[in-house]
């Protein structure tokens, strides 16, 4: 799995971004016969140049939930322009497809869905389903946030991976929602919302997000073998993130669980 776009709330670029990236919120999973994307940020793009230009693409995305920094990336991905490529879009179901809405005159001018390949958004409930074309087992669950938004679990293989990159971390940050515990429990992978400081959460308790402190919390409280810090502030520079890398390590390093700061590119094996 790859780290396409770790950045949360909008993009960012320039020197003090260059260690842990500026594209929005996009993960990519490799494990079965096509590739899973999680989220549709600006991410998209750092994607769509790893794959071989004008090549086949059949993929599953679980998009988590509709705020612009996950889905601003769709219009931009040349390859669902290549005819007989396709791309099946699962989301929350809030109604009204707000992607048709969004990508469409007067705030966009082309739809992406009216590109010459396939692109399908499947609204769906709470629970669990297969991936058909990737051999995955996925549970997608509500979490907490300012809108209806959605965590998933992705299993294939014997693997793990639980995916909250926006989550709303109670005021008093000592519980979790079960939903949450339930999609990370024993994961081999957590990659969960660390957008906030202790000190920048005190005055953006209702902001929908989440301290990286609490992020390992709920890991740990879920038994999961190792967590990584998603979904970085645009204010963070790669100071600030190494700062926070370093200080949760610092305060779980006698606990069994491997923590790290996602940085745009950064592949693992699981």
């Amino acid at each position: 799995m790859t780290f396409f776009g770790p950045r949360g709330s909008r993009p960012v670029n320039g020197p003090d971004f260059g260690e842990f990236g500026g594209d929005t919120a996009m993960v990519v999973i490799d494990g079965g016969l096509e590739p899973i994307l999680l989220d549709l940020g600006t991410g998209l793009a750092g994607y769509s140049r790893r794959l071989a230009q004008g090549g086949e693409l059949r993929a599953s995305c679980l998009l988590s939930h509709y705020h612009f920094d996950h889905i601003q990336g769709l219009p931009f991905f040349p390859e669902i322009d290549c005819s007989g490529n396709s791309l099946t879009i699962f989301a929350p179901d809030v109604g009204a497809d707000p992607l048709d809405a969004l990508f469409a005159p007067p705030y966009f001018p082309v739809s992406p869905f009216e590109f010459r390949g396939r692109v399908k958004v499947c609204s769906i409930p709470e629970g669990h389903f297969e991936l058909a074309g990737s051999e995955a087992q996925v549970t997608a669950l509500a979490v907490p946030h300012t809108d209806t938004a959605y965590g998933y679990r992705i299993e294939i293989g014997g693997v793990a991976v639980c995916y909250i990159p926006d989550h709303q971390a109670p005021p008093s940050r000592d519980y979790f929602a079960d939903n949450a515990i339930e999609l990370a429990y024993e994961a081999d992978l957590v990659i969960h919302d660390a957008q906030y400081t202790l000190a920048e959460f005190e005055g953006k308790r209702e902001w929908g997000h989440s301290t990286h402190f609490y992020a390992v919390d709920l890991a740990l409280a879920a038994r999961a073998k190792r967590v990584a810090l998603f979904h970085h502030d645009p204010s963070h520079s790669d100071s600030q993130l190494l700062a926070m890398e370093a200080e949760v390590r610092d305060a779980f390093s006698e606990r069994d669980i491997a923590i790290f700061a996602a940085r745009q590119g950064q592949s693992l094996q699981l």
